[in-house]
């Protein structure tokens, strides 16, 4: 019995394993051009002074338009927010936590990076530029109003972690970081573990309470 507690107890260990490997699944997923935000999203618009209700912004310049060193995201006629070389912006949430986020990233160069902050200021991942753009977008007035530069950018933590996003920090290395409508949102729980997973898993319990019946008939 002492044996079948032991093979007990390692299911056990390898079923947690694989549910907090599921848990751990975050995402980061972008298409070109501005999109709709998603239905019941918290958004950013920097149309005007106000922010929602608890948000604050910290940094960068609030323009319209193309001047020399910094495009206007692609088909963007409204205000939206810009961060110098050298400088950085922080939008805070207000102790609002979210799972996902999503923003209009014009002319996206490698040297733009964006941190995604939990509640309290901690770093939850760094995005640059480089994850979805090539370093051709660096080139000074190229590529600016080429579609695969200006993205629609979304990054989404797996709800079953606990963490939640409460900020943003947008910095670039030279001119310039440009964007627009960004928007927080939550989702459902996703990260169970694959019905196949479940099925191998439950067939190895099988097979171990199998092993152990036969070895106490052995040893009747």
């Amino acid at each position: 019995m002492a044996g079948f507690a032991k093979m007990i107890t390692v299911a056990g260990v390898v079923a947690g394993a694989l549910v907090a490997t599921a848990a751990g699944a975050d995402t980061l997923t972008s298409v070109a051009g501005d999109q709709t935000p998603r239905a019941g999203s918290v958004t950013v618009d920097f149309n005007g002074n106000s922010l929602p209700n608890g948000f604050s912004l910290t940094g960068g310049q609030l323009v319209t338009g193309s001047a020399n060193g910094w495009s206007q995201p692609l088909g963007d006629t409204t205000q939206y927010l810009m961060v110098n070389g050298g400088k950085e912006a922080t939008l805070k949430t207000g102790g609002q936590g979210f799972d996902g986020v999503s923003l209009y990233w014009g002319s996206a160069d490698t040297y733009n990076t964006l941190s995604v902050l939990d509640l309290a200021g901690n770093v939850l991942k760094t995005i640059t530029g480089l994850d979805f753009a090539a370093p051709g977008a660096n080139a000074p007035g190229s590529y600016y109003n080429d579609p695969k530069y200006n993205q629609y950018v979304t990054y989404t933590l797996d709800s079953l972690t606990g963490q939640k996003i409460g900020g943003l920090k947008f910095a670039s290395g030279n001119t310039a970081f440009e964007l627009d409508n960004v928007s927080f949102f939550n989702t459902a729980p996703t990260s169970v573990p694959e019905p196949a997973t479940l099925t191998l898993f439950g067939a190895g319990i099988g097979g171990l309470i199998a092993a152990s019946r036969r070895r106490r008939k052995k040893a009747a």
